[in-house]
């Protein structure tokens, strides 16, 4: 048992706090400079390799690294370091030319070899937001022009792999042979609007200066600073013009921002709780999953636990507000304990006259797992599926220990967040891949989809079959999506009209902070 001391902690946060407004105070005076917090603070270099493993670890390391495609802010794609593309008629061959007006950070050249050389360096060192395996060869014919030949057509090559690659300076990285340990100053060399002047792990602080030479318009900011502070002590900065945006507000605080004279944009997140299942046990059944959905009652749920700041999530995958959610109308698995009840009768199970469900003479126990983040959620769900007699073992765990017991299959039901945005190429990796994040699943006929929407030669076709697949996904329930939280950012009037990004941020992170915001 860890035992903390209440009041040296209170004095350490007050002083903390009192350091970071300090920080922030410095940093927001003048115009042209911007004050960014964050909760959490540290997300690690903003370095490819070292970043942290999170969306907003990418997020800010797409300012200091460009990619070959970049996107409005309606989402769609647009040039960056590639100005211009070509895909052949059989989707096999992709042809890219380099902006040549581009440079490193440190002053050389972009060109087609530093291209190039980061599909070769990412097949050898795979990182973890961009896959290339299905780069067969990636060709330098000039200065500005690489030829991409593919391994089989791919749906996705502008919207996933083109969008999410930061693009590596050759210069640095050839000889670097463990990019997950390289954290040198040269690391953070990219070719985005804004250099890494300095980064504060234990502070969780970085500082951002413009770079005056951006291929793509002026930076808006000649510096940006990104400072750990908790939701409080950001209202109260903001309140006294010493921060200017929080990036992520909890949204029942959204009054108290406007109160403090702060713009807000709110947006559903499409990062949907979910209740996932163990389709190696007992859970493989689907008539067992769909027990467990009607037993649920979700809008009681939502109302307990977010009240107004989340809604009921489409069990279709795809949340409404995605460019490619189906206007077909899901199962919603409205709360029935009745056809429960026929459902685990019809499997073998059976209730007793205590009311508590048995299978073989046992009394069923469902192990269930849940980021301390759902942990409200889990013990309303808990409360739930104990009133209609199924006994849980609820263990709330810390995000390492909850992804290695998922990892580990010791588990029947879990209950995390996880994004449904981005290319949809994702679903191949969040609907069947072996993550602890992903369903685990393995059907058929939902994978056929899956395969076909990630060849599809037009998006209309990848349009329908996605449809289909998101009807599929419903009926075959890999994961019962619960509830689809809004996110809240606030700012003041150094920017204007922030949204959230359709789609999310390349990779699918849902923010309204992507670079395009922070440039001229």
């Amino acid at each position: 048992m860890h035992l903390i001391h209440q009041p040296l902690v209170r004095v350490a946060a007050a002083t903390l706090a009192a350091l970071l407004l300090t920080l922030a105070a410095a940093m927001a005076g003048p115009v042209g400079q911007l004050v960014i917090t964050d909760a959490r603070g540290d997300r690690g270099m903003l370095a490819p390799y070292i970043h942290g493993k999170n969306g907003i670890g990418y997020l800010y390391t797409t300012y200091v690294f460009d990619s070959l495609l970049s996107q409005k802010k309606d989402g769609d794609v647009t040039p960056a370091l590639a100005k211009r593309w070509t895909i052949s008629r059989n989707g096999l061959v992709c042809d890219i030319y380099i902006d040549l007006r581009a440079h490193w950070h440190d002053g050389e050249p972009v060109t087609a070899e530093d291209a190039a050389f980061t599909f070769s360096y990412m097949q050898e060192h795979p990182y973890v937001f961009a896959d290339v395996r299905n780069v067969k060869e990636a060709k330098v014919l000039s200065h500005d022009h690489l030829r991409l030949q593919l391994k089989k057509p791919d749906a996705g090559l502008l919207t996933g792999m083109l969008l999410s690659m930061p693009v590596l300076p050759k210069h640095v990285y050839a000889d670097i042979v463990e990019p997950q340990r390289f954290a040198e100053p040269e690391a953070v060399i990219g070719s985005g609007p804004y250099k890494l002047a300095d980064y504060n792990k234990a502070q969780g602080r970085y500082v951002l200066e413009a770079n005056a030479d951006y291929y793509l318009g002026a930076p808006k900011f000649k510096r940006i600073a990104i400072v750990k502070m908790a939701t409080d002590a950001a209202l109260r900065a903001a309140k006294a013009d010493e921060i200017d945006i929080i990036s992520y507000l909890p949204p029942e605080r959204l009054e108290q921002a406007k109160e403090s004279g702060l713009n807000v944009v709110k947006a559903f997140s499409n990062h949907s709780v979910r209740l996932g299942f163990n389709h190696s046990g007992r859970f493989g059944s689907k008539d067992l999953r769909h027990a467990i959905a009607y037993a649920i009652n979700r809008p009681a749920l939502i109302s307990t636990v977010y009240q107004e700041t989340a809604d009921v999530a489409d069990t279709g995958f795809f949340q409404e507000a995605s460019p490619w959610h189906s206007d077909d109308v899901h199962p919603s698995y409205a709360f029935s304990p009745r056809k429960a009840a026929d459902l685990l009768t019809a499997k073998g199970w059976s209730r007793a006259e205590d009311q508590l469900w048995y299978m073989d003479g046992e009394q069923v126990v469902l192990r269930v797992l849940a980021s301390k983040r759902e942990t409200k959620a889990a013990k309303v769900l808990a409360e739930q599926l104990e009133t209609f007699g199924i006994k849980l073992d609820v263990r709330i765990l810390e995000r390492a220990a909850l992804q290695d017991s998922l990892s580990e299959g010791n588990y029947d039901l879990a209950l995390y967040a996880s994004s449904t945005l981005g290319d949809p190429n994702g679903i191949l990796r969040r609907v069947f891949g072996k993550k602890w994040a992903s369903d685990g699943y393995s059907g058929k006929k939902l994978r056929a989809l899956a395969d076909a929407q990630s060849v599809a030669t037009s998006r209309q076709q990848r349009q329908d079959i996605l449809n289909k697949f998101q009807e599929v996904y419903s009926q075959e329930l890999p994961a019962y999506a619960i509830a689809n939280p809004y996110m809240v950012t606030a700012y003041n009037d150094k920017l204007s009209s922030l949204k959230f990004m359709p789609g999310g941020v390349a990779i699918g992170v849902p923010s309204a902070l992507h670079k395009s915001y922070l440039v001229d």
